[in-house]
């Protein structure tokens, strides 16, 4: 038991540098990052065994614990705020992030009304700001009007689209903002490594200043079946051979997602650095919190979950572990309350919510 301490006590060790090494140079420590919550409750176990039976050594996980205290509050929050802090200009505005993968055009869910259900979400959220990943359009009379029914069954008055990829029918896949403020320019963030990735900004005039707001899907894993697969067979008897090929293969999938997102992020945060507003940024970002492109944008930007969330706040709800991936964060001269990881199951994200407020003259 000393020795797995010993070892348990190295691996959240090098967890800590995640968010300071690219994975460019060294992806072990973002593969690390991604156990983080189950390193802290394995080390929780440690302090209860050795509290048990030999109470000295609670001391090794005791150390390494609080060495990282300062990213707990990035994965778990007990008190989430319903108001603001300080004081904002204006009641604020409702802003909604969802990968809402491509409102289940494809029946992934077996459930032909998942895409009125996540609608129904929608009205019910009522959000001034929507910013949604996996978004889809098309024009043709066979599929759904996405939209038309955004722009004429809610408050939003215009949207801002971008797409990455285009089927026949006239199918469009890619992200898109719909706000009920006027936009009074628009643009995006290109990336030359990862082109079926985008960020677009838009920016929002609201009552007493403009906004921009950057929504971005990074780039993503690309896990096919037969790593789905894979993964969930992990428990059963699978064949030596069989584990080495096939974590070979994931292994090789998310080292190339770590350094793509890497670029990605230094892109946004460039991007964002010559912005004339105040920033708020939402998306997918398919990364934890203890991760590298995470740090990057902290260094600009809060987190309106670690501000006014509740919980764990797990986002992704597919056959890996629950990881809150999804994030809303905002810069210098806005403020955020209310923060919301929402419980609907209707696609492999969950939504998010949360008010944001310009800070107010001498607030």
């Amino acid at each position: 038991m000393w020795w797995l301490n010993i070892g348990a006590a190295l691996a959240l060790a090098t967890t800590y540098l995640a968010p300071h090494v690219s994975p460019v140079h060294s992806w072990v420590p973002a593969l690390l990052a991604m156990t983080y919550p189950y390193q802290l409750v394995l080390h929780l176990g440690f302090l209860a065994w050795w509290f048990l039976v030999r109470r000295k050594r609670m001391l090794l996980s005791g150390v390494v614990l609080l060495a990282g205290i300062a990213h707990i509050g990035d994965h778990v929050q007990v008190f989430g705020r319903s108001r603001p802090s300080t004081d904002v200009a204006g009641d604020g505005v409702k802003v909604m992030s969802y990968n809402v993968r491509l409102f289940d055009l494809y029946a992934w869910s077996k459930n032909k009304e998942t895409r009125d259900a996540i609608f129904d979400v929608l009205h019910r959220e009522d959000p001034d700001i929507l910013c949604l990943q996996e978004y889809f359009y098309s024009s043709d009379q066979r599929f759904f009007r996405t939209k038309q029914s955004l722009l004429s069954e809610f408050r939003f008055v215009a949207g801002h689209e971008r797409f990455t990829n285009k089927a026949k029918y006239d199918q469009h896949f890619g992200i898109a903002t719909f706000t009920s403020k006027p936009i009074v320019a628009k643009g995006h963030v290109e990336f030359p490594e990862n082109p079926e990735n985008v960020c677009i900004w838009t920016d929002i005039a609201l009552e007493h200043d403009t906004i921009r707001v950057y929504n971005a899907h990074l780039a993503s894993y690309h896990f096919g079946d037969a790593d789905y697969k894979f993964i969930k067979a992990l428990d059963t008897d699978t064949h030596t051979d069989s584990i080495k090929q096939g974590s070979g293969r994931i292994l090789k999938l998310l080292r190339r997602g770590f350094r793509l997102r890497a670029e990605d992020v230094r892109l946004i945060v460039d991007h964002m650095r010559s912005s004339p507003h105040p920033v708020l940024y939402c998306g997918d970002m398919n990364d934890v919190p203890m991760s590298y492109g995470y740090a990057r944008l902290r260094e600009l930007l809060d987190d309106a979950f670690v501000e006014s969330g509740r919980g764990t706040g797990g986002t992704y709800i597919g056959d890996l572990p629950s990881l809150r991936i999804d994030h809303i964060l905002f810069g210098e001269g806005l403020e955020a309350w209310d923060f919301n990881t929402l419980g609907d199951e209707l696609s492999d994200h969950r939504a998010i919510t949360t008010y944001i407020g310009l800070v107010a003259d001498g607030g």
